[in-house]
């Protein structure tokens, strides 16, 4: 027994590693590629403070899986398992008996290729008795979501995702490559990604502006797949994977979806970041956006119609994001116009709120272009203002602006 723990120290210190050491794990430099899912106190893996940090005690233990991707590798396996607790032995250092031969650095733990995210229908419901769906991995027959999305199952469109975004999301993980979006069937029959692909999408607005289409859809504007929940709103990888999903999603013009929208993305989760806000965030869809036809005529644009010949898949007038502090009952909402196409004089009717941005150098970290088209325009609202059009987010208890 003596002999056992003199060569158990003596492999501690060939990997520098103390008796009772701590283990730090930061998203930037820790984590690799293809990552598995990693699960720490009964939900997917948080950081443990403010600027990426995952902080274990001696003897902590989290799970791995690369459920539905193979085994989890690494070169110290002794044990293909799919799904295994790993547990802190100090510094990066991981280590399990049972199918680890010695203490394993943790950023080699990698799977075949990245574990499927996938959608779960909850038995919620949002906005007029939509279905709430989360969007996450299914781990030993256990769901574990990243966010939700109040999905609008009869028109085809998302009504909002709900996440949170703390101070440690602006560290997310880099180098994590997009993966293609998947629906899990909620479009039933409609396939929903090639109306997405150019020709799909450039096929279906000719249909309902005849010969003006070449001015609308054309290499210099098309029709983006809008993520709702940023990818980068997520800090690792198994998370900003699970984004790529159409119940996230939402026809957004591509000059906005990299101009303002792309701003106000990052301008936030950096905001949010220095003033250590703790928030919850809706992000959304609201009303139709038009375009003049061959006839003069402004049409309401979807991407198809149902077997009922109902439109559905609309293209949305407004994204929003309506961020809310629960700890200081403070919020706000940004709203952007989502259509090149309108005149400045038009964009400035669709304003449905006094812009509380605008000239407020409280404001002064939001660095978007709120008056250029190509970007798209932008305003910013009260929560009671915005909530007063606006009227499918959950009740919340807003006493002050968030600025």
């Amino acid at each position: 027994m003596i002999h056992l723990q003199k060569l158990f120290t003596l492999i501690l210190c060939a990997f520098n590693i103390q008796p009772g050491q701590r283990c730090r794990l930061h998203t930037r430099t820790h984590f690799g590629e293809p990552l598995p899912v990693i699960i720490r106190n009964g939900k997917l893996l948080e950081p443990t403070d403010n600027f990426g940090n995952v902080d274990m005690e001696y003897g902590d233990t989290m799970t791995l899986s690369c459920e539905g991707s193979g085994y989890i590798l690494h070169p110290e396996i002794k044990t293909n398992v799919i799904t295994e607790s790993v547990s802190c032995l100090g510094g990066d250092n991981f280590g399990n008996d049972q199918w680890l031969n010695s203490p394993a650095r943790f950023t080699l733990f990698k799977c075949l290729y990245p574990p499927n995210h996938l959608s779960q229908r909850t038995n919620r419901t949002c906005f007029e008795g939509n279905p709430i769906f989360e969007v996450g991995y299914r781990i030993r027959g256990q769901f574990y979501p990243a966010y939700e999305s109040c999905f609008n199952e009869g028109g085809l469109n998302v009504v909002y995702s709900k996440y949170t975004q703390k101070p440690y999301n602006a560290i997310y993980q880099t180098r994590v490559d997009r993966p293609f979006f998947v629906d899990n069937e909620n479009y039933g029959n409609i396939p929903v990604d090639s109306l997405f692909s150019p020709r799909g999408q450039k096929a279906a607005v000719a249909q309902l502006v005849g010969p003006l289409i070449d001015s609308y859809v054309n290499k210099t504007e098309m029709l983006s797949r809008g993520h709702l929940a940023a990818k980068t709103d997520f800090v690792f990888a198994f998370g900003e994977r699970a984004t790529f999903h159409y119940v996230n999603c939402a026809p957004q013009w591509t000059g906005f979806n990299g101009g303002n929208w792309n701003t106000l993305e990052v301008d936030l989760r950096n905001h949010i970041h220095r003033a250590g806000y703790e928030t919850i965030v809706y992000t959304g869809t609201y009303g139709v956006t038009q375009l003049f036809n061959q006839f003069g005529r402004r049409v309401d644009i979807y991407l198809t119609t149902d077997e009922n010949n109902n439109p559905v898949i609309p293209v949305p007038q407004y994204f929003y994001k309506v961020v809310y502090e629960p700890f200081s009952q403070r919020g706000i909402a940004f709203v952007g116009i989502n259509n090149p196409y309108y005149t400045m004089t038009e964009a400035k009717e669709m304003f449905f709120c006094r812009d509380i941005c605008r000239g407020n150098s409280a404001f002064s970290w939001l660095t978007w272009h709120p008056d250029n088209p190509s970007e798209g325009f932008t305003f910013c609202c009260t929560v009671p203002d915005f909530r007063f059009t606006v009227d499918h987010l959950p009740a919340m208890d807003v006493r002050s602006v968030l600025i």
